[in-house]
């Protein structure tokens, strides 16, 4: 049903664009006719793994071939997997103590395993279960492990799992951690540690059930403090299955290139590249729609991206003479997953990544607004401000450079392997991740414009005799690859185009988040948390980084030159 899908959409498709007349040119009507096919309902949002995917990916390898590009990889295809969260997860793990059903989240929650997994047997108390000889007295091999874990005052608790590895290694086949504490706390545990068998951790009503048998869960507790306590079979049984966290996805990076002719250029290259995926119907997360299944369509983010990339493509195509180094193209898959596909590509063997040059990232590029053209990645190298500035030389942009390699989008991989980095941006907007983000609302001449330039910069850094001189943007560290560990979100979307120095300017406020409760508003500009200077999207993660859920912070901003204080109930 999937084959016959495809080939009914992509025998559509190419019956319309026969009825356009192909040019060499970076036309309005060739960018409208791509971008309404990528952005279409058909695609559904381009989720990683679908056949949608599939489908716009065979469409991109397709255009490539067409204009005479050299298919890498597998037939143009670079494929590669990750894991994503499961949306099926809450509904599919289960838990019944004595035939009685038990809520997820009210009742219970599950740290999880590595895979799923499921288990009905009985239920054998073994106390703290922090040594041995808290087993002396108890069979646990194929039971249920009852381990009691206070979990203290604190609203934020890392879960020690040394108690789990004993069980399991004293032959328990599944895990149920019981306290007299609130299961509203904040309960983190390295996943990675954990065994592949179904751990729960209930409420201290559902552990006051499981654990009647001996007691009340106060007084079990004084007696585990006196060292008191005894094992004991609880004459119950409970029935528990954990589904998997993590699916495992399949999908790939569409690539091609253009072979330089120069002979001792040739084997330098220039990467442009633009990410093809979205957020299908919302449903595995990233939309700022939360709870709303609609197809996300994705026409600036980033069908737009992907349209000016194969338009460039065509027109540099069709003048390979003048082209000295070699130029790839790639389409990223599972950029919206946390640039997977362009940090895949970058580890890669494809091409060898120390010859690569420079690299120009397209990523919303549709919503062109006063004329302003965002740039980043302008101090990666010594002469790209000059380039930039020489290619605009007509003012037809009011041309904002930002000097950083780093941001949330697929130049930043190229830039951690310090390969200098031109990440070309319309700017944000209120339909981004979410179901108005249509072909409507994009601005068809400003993105032939965007084109144009684009290109002009591409066909430059491939014609030119001495490469690009790679210099660091930023005091952070090139090899620093991961970001402070968040466990809270204040529910805005930030500006993260550099545009200020003087703090971080808000440019989306999602609506019943702790944000909006607190009265942070759009336009508002954040200079600090907590006491923290805020100046940037990195001094702001860093901030985050730094508070616990459940929490307050006091942030500071500033609103038509006032200064304010809101405090934030995290």
């Amino acid at each position: 049903m999937q084959r016959i899908l495809l080939v009914v959409l992509l025998f559509v498709s190419s019956t319309l664009f026969a009825q356009i007349k192909r040019s060499a040119y970076i036309t309005s009507n060739e960018l409208l006719y791509h971008v309404s096919f990528l952005a279409s309902d058909s695609l559904k949002g381009r989720q990683p793994g679908t056949v949608q995917d599939k489908i716009a990916a065979k469409y991109i390898r397709d255009e490539f071939r067409e204009y005479g590009l050299t298919l890498l990889g597998k037939k143009g295809y670079q494929f590669f997997s990750f894991k994503n969260f499961n949306p099926e997860f809450e509904k599919k793990t289960s838990l019944m103590i004595n035939d009685e059903r038990l809520e997820f989240s009210r009742d219970f929650s599950a740290p999880t395993v590595n895979g799923s997994d499921s288990l009905c047997a009985e239920a054998i108390f073994v106390g703290k279960g922090d040594s041995v000889a808290c087993y002396e007295n108890v069979k646990v091999r194929r039971k249920w492990a009852v381990i009691y874990y206070p979990l203290g005052d604190s609203k934020y608790v890392y879960l020690n799992t040394k108690p789990i590895e004993i069980a399991k290694n004293q032959g328990a086949a599944g895990i149920i951690i019981v306290s007299n504490d609130t299961l509203s706390k904040y309960v983190d545990v390295d996943f990675r540690s954990l065994p592949n068998l179904p751990i729960f951790i209930l409420s201290p009503d559902a552990s006051a059930k499981l654990i009647a048998p001996i007691g009340q869960p106060s007084a079990i507790a004084q007696r585990i403090a006196e060292n008191r306590i005894l094992s004991l079979p609880l004459g119950i049984t409970v029935c528990g299955k954990v589904a998997k966290l993590y699916n495992s996805i399949e999908t790939q990076n569409v690539v091609a290139m253009l072979r330089g002719t120069d002979p001792k250029l040739a084997n330098e290259y220039i990467v442009i590249g633009a990410h093809y995926d979205h957020l299908g119907m919302g449903e595995m997360g990233g939309s700022r729609n939360p709870g709303q299944l609609a197809v996300h369509n994705g026409a600036d983010d980033n069908a737009s991206g992907v349209v000016a990339m194969l338009e460039i493509a065509q027109k540099l195509a069709s003048e390979q003479k003048k082209i000295k180094r070699s130029i790839v193209f790639v389409a990223f898959g599972a950029e919206e997953k946390g640039l997977i596909g362009s940090q895949r590509f970058v580890d890669s063997a494809l091409i060898p990544v120390e010859n690569i040059k420079a690299m120009i990232n397209l990523d919303m590029v549709g919503r062109l607004r006063n004329r302003e053209l965002e740039v980043h990645g302008s101090k990666t190298s010594l002469e790209a401000d000059s380039i930039l500035n020489a290619l605009n030389s007509d003012s037809l942009f009011n041309l904002k450079l930002v000097p950083d390699g780093f941001g949330p989008s697929d130049h930043a991989s190229f830039y951690s392997k310090n390969i200098p980095v031109f990440f070309i941006h319309t700017g944000l907007h209120k339909d981004y991740h979410t179901p108005n983000d249509d072909v409507a609302l994009l601005n068809i001449d400003g993105m032939q414009n965007v084109s144009d330039y684009t290109y002009r910069l591409a066909r430059e850094l491939a014609t030119m005799q001495k490469p690009l001189t790679f210099t660091k943007s930023s005091t952070r560290s090139i090899s620093s690859s991961r970001s402070p560990k968040i466990k809270v979100k204040l529910g805005i979307m930030p500006d993260v185009s550099g545009a200020s120095d003087d703090g971080l300017k808000v440019i989306g406020v999602t609506e019943g988040k702790p944000a909006e409760i607190a009265g942070i508003k759009v336009g508002d500009l954040i200079i600090a948390i907590n006491q923290k200077s805020i100046k940037n999207i990195y001094d702001y993660t860093e901030a985050l980084s730094t508070l616990e859920p459940g929490t307050k912070a006091t942030v500071k901003v500033v609103r038509d030159k006032v200064e304010m204080e809101l405090t934030v109930e995290l």
